[in-house]
Formats: C-alpha cells, sequence, structure tokens
C-alpha cells in the first residue's frame, strides 16, 4: 500500500484521507464519498469545478512517525489505549458552482507535511483539468510519484 501524505493507493482508485473512516476515492469515472466502506454519494468527474483539502500542516517531514511513537510511548505508560484519534479535516467539492465541505479523516495525529498536501491539491487540480488522465487512476501507484514531483516544485 503506497501513501503520500493524504493520499494512499486503494484497489483500483486512489483514496483522499483516511480509506477507514472519512475519505474521497477517485477512480477513472466519479469521485466517490466515502465513510469506510459505505458509500455516501458518487459525484462524476465532469460535474466537479474544484476540489479543495483542508487538513493541519507542519514543516516537520516525518509527522506519522513521531506521532505514532509518542502515542506507543503513552499507551505503554498508561498500560492502555489513550483513545487519542486524529481530528478529521475537510474537503470542499464545488460541483456546479455549489460548494459542499464533507469531513475528511487524517492518517495520524498531528499535521501532514505540507509539501504532500500541495502535491495532492496539485494532482487533483491536474485530474479535474485532464480528464485523459483520470485512465490513470485505475492503478494509482505511479500518480503517488507524480503527486511527489508536484511536491517538490512547490518547495
Amino acid at each position: 500500500m503506497k501513501r503520500y501524505g493524504p493520499l494512499i493507493v486503494v484497489r483500483e482508485a486512489l483514496a483522499v484521507g483516511d480509506p477507514g473512516r472519512h475519505h474521497l476515492r477517485l477512480s477513472p469515472d466519479a469521485v466517490i464519498i466515502r465513510e469506510g466502506v459505505e458509500n455516501r454519494g458518487i459525484v462524476r468527474w465532469a460535474d466537479i469545478e474544484e476540489i479543495a483539502i483542508d487538513v493541519p500542516t507542519t514543516r516537520f517531514r516525518l509527522p506519522g512517525l513521531v506521532s505514532t511513537l509518542l502515542l506507543g510511548a503513552l499507551t505503554a505508560a498508561m498500560l492502555s489505549d489513550p483513545g487519542v484519534d486524529p481530528d478529521d479535516g475537510s474537503v470542499t467539492l464545488t460541483v456546479d458552482g455549489e460548494p459542499r465541505t464533507l469531513p475528511l479523516s487524517r492518517h495520524h495525529v498531528g499535521g501532514y507535511w505540507a509539501p504532500t498536501v500541495t502535491g495532492a491539491q496539485r494532482l487533483i487540480a491536474h485530474l479535474i483539468a485532464h480528464p485523459e488522465q483520470r485512465a490513470l487512476l485505475a492503478h494509482p501507484e505511479p500518480l503517488i510519484d507524480v503527486a511527489a514531483r508536484l511536491a517538490r516544485g512547490a518547495v
């Protein structure tokens, strides 16, 4: 399973957010709004004007590693699960001129490294602007590398 910031490769799609909770699933034909495995809506790419990700960011390159280590130490000290889950971010889909803001679950406590969010945002904007490129979502692994290159261009 390949992941880059808020993007993660799932079967025949690219997920934005934590696929076990609130996320978007970008497929070649549509954007699927999901909560875990349940579909909450499907939006055709042709109807989407913009997708804007709003999640906490950090300048630290490995935020997931630090949060995992800190939560592991806290769990060991408490000898139980501290019950700390990442707060949801949000994503706004603008469809036919109407913005719709939805929860977007994060993979870890703490922010995402800022360039990864920029790269994800640029990749999504590219997919909206270039319909012929959406076929790549059927095999999304290389798209993670594209998002990383787009992020490096922003740094």
